[in-house]
């Protein structure tokens, strides 16, 4: 009892040291375990603390005797996890059977308070918790870790079809005997067990997809289906369970891009002109228009045995696979910028330009780029599960977890990024700023459409990285309820976890092709590439340049580089690019196809150990129950980092295109190194009934997040653009961020389907990693005599930081309080606030190089739904405010914010009986479109505008 009070105090002391009580919302154990195991058996009922209801022993909601279906079903189930958990969690839960209303997973986690999500194409990707980016969250299935082939720790969701849930649930205070640790929080999507139903069950799903810029239902329409099946024997002792899904969208993007912004430029001194204002300019580096034609596909297949061969043992079997492929081929119009050979300009107070203008003759006159370009994803992922649960006594469970996960991307030697350009003599490309509002635009250029004027430039086949994961887990798990005494339950256990992950990207080999053709040297013939006009759609305010041309010309990439392997173009090149050219092509098959850049190499490989214990206390105080989590996890990591390097040896500067280096690699160069840490993750989550429908939480706990993929991976990077020679290099031995993590709220929940919650959180991070920058001197210019002057560029643990905030959480169901028909209506309500101690400004974090912590922002969700005998119809607004999203972007290394961003979706359905109905869905039905700046808001950095999308089908059960 001493040690309840003391507990409480402590919440009491915290909520007035730091505000307002928040509300909180939380996991049941079982899910929270991080295995397939089930609690303990059913033991022997314990006897009634005084003052306690049957409701207040220790027990979970009964969902499989709830009778309603569809959206009030899914809010009861998850109201139910919510205030059955001692832990801080928010769930979802799917509405029947294989029904979610959302294209993914991550669409569908959008709904969480304090979710919030990255957009693009149309889709969400990934997801941050509480404003921890998505490298800060770890995700399982069903308890266990899921492989991403995302290249960072950031989980890939669009990979898993919403289908596959049953239940979401989001753990934002940490347990000792949950699977993984993280700042941000852990996701765990859990899918459906064969043992929760009985006999043949079965759903399907078939349905057309149109994807259009416009809102309209036009175009391709594809299609989206999806199916079930299992079975149950009568006595429950066995069942399986299979499914299958396919969905395919075809839609097209429009985006336009600045790339990257350099400030403190001294245009004087580039352009030799002796205008004093013309110093500490920030400039763009380029304007991209760019048009997407994108196929997505995701398809998969998973499945799921229950097995009991006798009473005290229970068999668990999971295999899940999915792929999720896009095919974006990109028409793209580019204006690149160099500073060397603006002739004019003028800026705002902050230096930002507002216009300049550009030379029409001399070797820096820029280009009218036609780009082709292809950057394939076929990402694909499994996981395979064993558990086994033996019944040591009727009160006791031991548990064995086996599980191994795999993802991968490897679509790099498919794409590639060509260039074909038309030099603007005799003019002067004039650039004006579009404002806060808009992207810039060029205007005084030569046409677009001129096809006798075209000259080749760059630049390769392949396109980004094959990225490899790999990840096999095990645990021992001790499970022990107690029927007297305070003590309820202990959980002890064992986990090992063996991770890898390998990175390399493809292209054409050494720079051949660029070391060749860059420069706009050579004339290309138009119907020896297969040259055409392009009509791109019509331009979207707020997305696109106005000065975009709705005209520009493309042509045939293979054709091209056919040519550039021919005599017709590499006879035109000086004896000693044609001998270099030729060399290359013949190491490399005569073609200028990718091959793996082994400098690029990268493998970090981490070994796990962990021990966990924990242990739940229940009773009464002052005749209201509570409960009383508290546990540690030890870990123990050990990691290796291996790369390839191959540094240049020789650097010069492009004397036809001023803006473009071209390089010469050395010898490679094998390496390795070490790093890891230990720690021990202590955790308390306390639950307290201050009434029977008004329940207090309090949680203290300590957590990390590993360091960073990127800056663990041990190869040298180069950035060998003249205006921005750069070097990046990791750090093996990096240390993971650490938390030391308080939360407390308030949940009142009116009925089973409402309830009213508040909560406020602290976080004290450490050990954030920070890249810092030295000038270096490295490779000599050829010109001078004198070295170049590269910035050097590694992470290191430094800054700290205190994120806090609170969650405010209403959902209501007016069934008690509006007559019929509409006593079916009902809302659901959430906002997030978040804030940092190191929330600065942009402009202070470009002029003084202070730390802040990226994606720190607030969310909020709210929808209306009616859900009354055949009809259903759901309408929701999801919004993220604007966020810091890099502190360093591009090769100007300047900050990047991306603006507010909110859409509206609408989802409905209609029973025609009792096993068919009719559905349909629309996501961003106004429209919205992601906008990008850098430090201030009229510098311009990207802009994307994806349109709406439309599902209308039929789903069945059996």
């Amino acid at each position: 009892m001493q040690l309840t009070k003391l507990v409480v105090a402590m919440g009491v002391a915290w909520m007035v040291g730091y505000g307002a009580p928040g509300l909180a919302q939380t996991a049941p154990d079982a899910p929270a375990s991080g295995t397939q195991s089930s609690p303990p058996p059913a033991k022997a009922a314990k006897p009634a603390k005084p003052g306690a209801t049957d409701g207040d022993d220790k027990k979970v909601t009964e969902l499989g005797a709830v009778a309603v279906t569809g959206q009030l079903a899914a809010l009861q189930r998850a109201q139910a996890i919510k205030q059955d958990s001692v832990n801080v969690v928010d769930s979802i839960s799917a509405e029947e059977t294989g029904k979610f209303p959302d294209p993914n997973v991550a669409d569908a986690l959008q709904r969480v308070p304090g979710v919030s999500v990255n957009r693009s194409g149309g889709e969400s990707s990934q997801i941050a918790v509480r404003g921890f980016g998505p490298e800060f969250v770890a995700v399982t299935v069903n308890g266990r870790p899921m492989a991403t082939a995302s290249g960072s720790r950031a989980f890939n969701f669009d990979v898993l079809p919403s289908e596959i849930i049953s239940v979401a649930q989001v753990n934002k205070t940490s347990s000792a005997d949950i699977t993984e640790v993280d700042i941000g929080g852990v996701v765990d999507i859990q899918t459906a067990r064969p043992l929760d139903f009985s006999g043949y069950h079965g759903a399907w799903s078939a349905a057309g997809v149109n994807s259009n810029l416009t809102g309209d239902w036009k175009g391709k329409t594809t299609p989206k289906a999806s199916g079930l099946f299992g079975w149950t024997n009568s006595d429950h002792t066995f069942g399986f369970m299979g499914s299958a899904w396919y969905y395919k969208r075809k839609d097209t993007q429009l985006n336009t891009q600045a790339n990257s912004w350099y400030a403190d430029q001294n245009i004087s001194q580039l352009s030799n002109l002796s205008n004093p204002n013309y110093t500490n300019v920030a400039v763009p580096e380029t304007l991209a228009s760019n048009v997407l034609d994108e196929t997505r596909v995701r398809k998969g297949v998973s499945g799921a045995i229950d097995w009991k061969p006798i009473d005290r043992l229970t068999v668990q079997f999971d295999t899940l696979y999915s792929s999720y492929k896009v095919d974006p081929f990109i028409h793209y119009f580019g204006e690149y910028g160099n500073t060397g050979d603006i002739q004019s300009l003028t800026t705002d107070p902050n230096g930002t330009v507002l216009n300049f203008v550009r030379n029409g003759s001399g070797p820096n006159v820029m280009a009218n780029d036609y780009v082709m370009s292809y950057t394939p994803s076929y990402e694909k992922s499994y996981q395979n599960g064993l558990n086994l649960g033996f019944d040591i006594d009727e009160s006791t469970k031991l548990s064995l977890d086996v599980s191994s996960s795999k993802a991968w991307n490897k679509e790099s030697p498919n794409g590639y990024f060509l260039v074909v350009g038309a030099k603007n003599f005799g003019t002067n490309p004039t650039w004006t700023n579009g404002g806060d509002s808009q992207p810039p635009s060029y205007s005084n250029i030569l046409s677009p459409t001129d096809t006798s004027v075209l000259r080749a430039h760059c630049c390769n086949a392949g396109s980004g990285n094959d990225v490899t994961n790999k990840i096999d887990n095990y645990q021992i798990k001790l499970d022990k309820a107690f029927n007297e005494g305070v003590l309820s339950r202990l959980v002890a256990g064992v986990q090992y976890t063996k991770e890898w992950v390998k990175s390399v990207s493809w292209g054409t080999p050494n720079s051949i092709l660029c070391n060749a053709y860059c420069g706009y040297s050579v004339d290309v013939p138009a119907d020896a590439i297969g040259a055409y006009i392009y009509k791109a759609p019509p331009k979207i305010h707020g997305v696109s340049s106005p000065g975009q041309p709705s005209e520009f010309i493309q042509y045939d990439p293979r054709a091209y580089l056919s040519w550039l392997a021919s005599p017709a173009a590499y006879n035109q090149l000086t004896p000693e690019k044609r001998d270099a050219l030729l060399a290359g092509l013949a190491a490399n098959g005569g073609t200028f196809d990718a091959i793996p850049n082994p400098g690029s190499y990268n493998n970090v490989a981490e070994k796990e150990k962990s021990a966990f214990a924990k242990v739940v206390f229940e009773g009464t105080m002052w005749d209201k129950p509570w409960a009383l989590d508290v546990g540690a996890r030890y870990l123990h990591v050990a990691s290796t980092s291996t790369a390839v390097n191959q540094p240049p040896i020789a650097y010069r500067i492009d004397p036809n295109d001023t803006s473009n280096g071209q390089v010469t690699y050395g010898p490679l160069e094998p390496q390795s190194a070490d790093g890891g840490y230990h720690k021990w993750l202590p955790s308390l989550n306390f639950k307290w009934n201050l009434l029977d429908n008004l329940v207090y939480r309090f949680s203290w706990s300590k957590t990390l997040t590993p360091p960073a993929l990127s800056n663990l991976y041990y190869n040298t990077s180069f950035g060998t653009r003249p205006n921005s020679l750069t070097i990046s290099r990791g750090n093996p031995q990096l240390q993971p961020y650490s938390s030391r993590n308080y939360d407390m709220g308030l949940e009142w929940y009116i009925d089973d389907a409402s309830y009213v919650a508040l909560e406020g959180f602290y976080k004290k991070v450490s050990n954030f990693s920070t890249l810092v920058s030295t000038p270096v001197p490295f490779l000599t210019n050829e010109n001078t005599g004198q070295p170049f002057i590269w910035s050097l560029t590694q992470p290191i643990n430094l800054n700290s930081s205190n994120i806090y905030g609170a969650e405010a959480t209403v959902n209501y169901q007016f069934k008690n309080l509006l007559p019929e028909p509409f006593d079916g209506l009902g809302v659901a309500l959430n906002y997030t606030r978040v804030k940092s101690s190191t929330n600065l400004s942009p402009g202070l974090i470009a002029a003084s190089g202070k730390f802040a912590v990226p994606g720190i922002g607030d969310s909020a969700n709210a929808s209306v739904y009616y859900e009354k005998g055949p009809v259903q119809v759901r309408v929701a607004y999801n919004w993220r405010g604007k966020y810091l999203e890099s502190l360093s972007y591009g090769a100007g290394a300047q900050p990047a914010t991306r603006s507010d961003y909110g859409q509206v979706d609408l989802s409905a359905s209609y029973a025609v009986d009792k096993h068919l109905s009719i559905f349909v869905s629309g996501t961003n039905l106004t429209h919205e479109h992601l906008y990008d700046y850098s430090v201030y808001r009229n510098r311009f950095l990207y802009a994307e505008a994806d349109g709406t999308v439309y599902t209308v089908g039929l789903r069945g059960t059996f």
